[in-house]
């Protein structure tokens, strides 16, 4: 028998020891996996409920995918994100949409995976400027992914993701930020909720003749955080400034759902019987419930964990919290609980379309910019652009003669990025963004050798490195690289001292993605399985 942390032990006798408020039976711990103090990106798919373990609300290098089995409560290791964190996902055409909320490669190129629930797909968005892909969404047979560079953004796929076209750029002043964060569909319309940062307007947006308009009759604000409806209502929660209060819109008219006022709704979703929100402050927070959508009563107090996410799955309510303890908590119904069917998996989509140029002629360019010192400047943008193109072409001459470029040579001078915050050897940057190409080409064998560098940056605010190694870990699991040698330098590094265990996280994601096996952070049973296999072969 498996025994919960002591922190949540004590959660959940104190929770069993209160008053039960609502009509329903109690949520209860379902599932800590660790080593993140957060879950959250609740989604249904299949039997199963999948959701993200990461740090939230920080610059942190951790996005572990899990799911969970209502029926039997079993949680599973899924696969790794090559992100600072996730963001929400959509189920579209019978697969899984997963977006990076901040991909690392920050290579201005929106980034996300897809999965049929036991094949997984590296995509890159191939249009526009694109540091973040905040939300997926998917409505009218067509597949939508909010990005954002400093302007919000709302891309749309009609053919699963083979191409996209960007459809809407917010238009903001100079210096501001905008971002889309949540979706909605109400009567086959798809609304957006827009944050524009230090600056009111309409807020909620609607897809109309591939753009978004201002919904009428929505109240100004700084931002439209979550989204869910019901019952034929759109419910969102209007922010501004440090207020907040949840609205309803149904035609051309709002109204405020005053039941919530004062309290600080995160997330809101739909059920078949119930409108659900949880309220969060910090630390501790509230689940509430509404069969009419105006009149709120609270379901069950979270003394000790702070929620993050809400789904309804199989018609029962399931939260995402921080805590308790350190270790994020996915919250429901004690199992066996109901599941929806199970999804066959079916074929992937096509990568993205991808940009042809003339291999000679774009390798011609990329060695002109990675031997000139000017190509650094600016943030080295410049070699970005010239990586770009063979990245996104898929051709497969293009792998090794990649490879062979990880050697230089490269100019004598430093990089500063991010702001000024990272400043890197030239050397370390042009082969960071050259493993990424490496890497979405699906083609040629990355060096071991550079899975074993040692560990040597010092940390920074954006928490963005340029090292060779977590770069090729997610190579090598792109890739499919799972030779001996391969395998033996990830696991080598497992429990290699003063690394973050972030780094872990990446060696650990691409030894799941490499061999099939769910071991997660556990480092002994890693270890174990690697003696295993290696005293079979002798």
């Amino acid at each position: 028998m498996r025994l919960l942390p002591l922190a949540t032990a004590l959660a959940l006798g104190a929770l069993l020891l209160a008053p039960r408020v609502g009509r329903a039976d109690p949520l209860v711990p379902l599932a800590q996996p660790g080593p993140w103090s957060g879950v959250s990106g609740l989604i249904g798919y299949g039997a199963r409920l999948w959701f993200v373990n990461s740090v939230r609300f920080v610059d942190h290098n951790s996005a572990d995918v899990w799911s969970y089995h209502p029926a039997t409560g079993e949680a599973r290791y899924g696969r790794h994100l090559f992100s600072q964190d996730a963001g929400d996902p959509v189920v579209a055409g019978g697969l899984l949409y997963w977006p990076f909320a901040n991909g690392r490669f920050s290579t201005g190129r929106g980034e996300y995976l897809v999965t049929n629930g036991r094949d997984w797909q590296w995509c890159a968005l191939p249009e526009g400027e694109v540091f973040h892909v905040h939300a997926m969404a998917a409505n009218g047979g067509a597949l939508y992914a909010a990005t954002s560079a400093w302007h919000a953004g709302l891309q749309r796929s009609d053919d699963e993701g083979a191409t996209w076209q960007a459809i809407y750029d917010h238009p903001m002043p100079p210096r501001r930020v905008s971002r889309i964060t949540a979706f909605a569909a109400l009567d086959d319309t798809l609304y957006a909720g827009l944050t524009t940062y230090g600056r009111i307007g309409v807020n909620l947006l609607r897809v109309a003749h591939d753009t978004l308009r201002p919904t009428t009759g929505w109240p100004w604000g700084e931002s439209v955080s979550t989204l869910a409806a019901y019952r034929g209502w759109l419910y969102g929660v209007n922010r501004n400034g440090d207020e907040s209060a949840v609205w309803r819109w149904r035609g051309t008219a709002a109204e405020r759902v005053r039941a919530l006022d004062g309290e600080p709704i995160r997330a809101l979703a739909a059920g078949p019987d119930a409108l659900w929100a949880i309220g969060a402050r910090e630390g501790r927070g509230t689940l509430w419930r509404s069969p009419d959508g105006v009149a709120w009563r609270a379901a069950q107090r979270f003394p000790s964990a702070e929620p993050l996410a809400l789904t309804v799955y199989a018609g029962r309510v399931y939260v995402g919290t921080r805590g308790p303890g350190e270790r994020g908590t996915l919250w429901g119904p004690r199992p066996p609980a109901p599941v929806d069917p199970p999804v066959a998996p079916r074929p992937l989509p096509p990568l993205p379309q991808r940009l042809a140029p003339e291999v000679d002629d774009a390798l011609a360019v990329l060695d002109r910019v990675l031997k000139d010192p000017t190509s650094y400047e600016g943030s080295a943008a410049r070699v970005r652009a010239a990586v770009a193109p063979l990245a996104l072409n898929g051709l497969a001459e293009v792998g090794p003669t990649l490879v062979q470029r990880l050697g230089g040579p490269f100019p004598d001078v430093q990089v500063r990025l991010f702001g000024g915050g990272l400043t890197a050897p030239a050397a370390k940057v042009a082969r960071w963004y050259l493993l990424w190409a490496i890497a979405l080409g699906g083609r040629e064998r990355i060096p071991p050798a550079l899975l074993a560098e040692p560990w040597t940056a010092r940390p920074n605010r954006a928490e963005k490195y340029v090292e060779a190694a977590p770069a090729a870990a997610w190579a090598v699991a792109q890739l499919g690289q799972a030779d001996e040698e391969t395998l033996a330098a990830l696991v080598a590094r497992l429990d290699v001292a003063d690394q973050p265990l972030w780094l872990v996280g990446d060696f650990v994601g691409a030894l799941s993605a490499l061999t099939g096996e769910g071991f997660g952070y556990d480092v002994a049973a890693w270890q174990r399985w690697w003696s295993g296999r290696q005293s079979g072969r002798r």
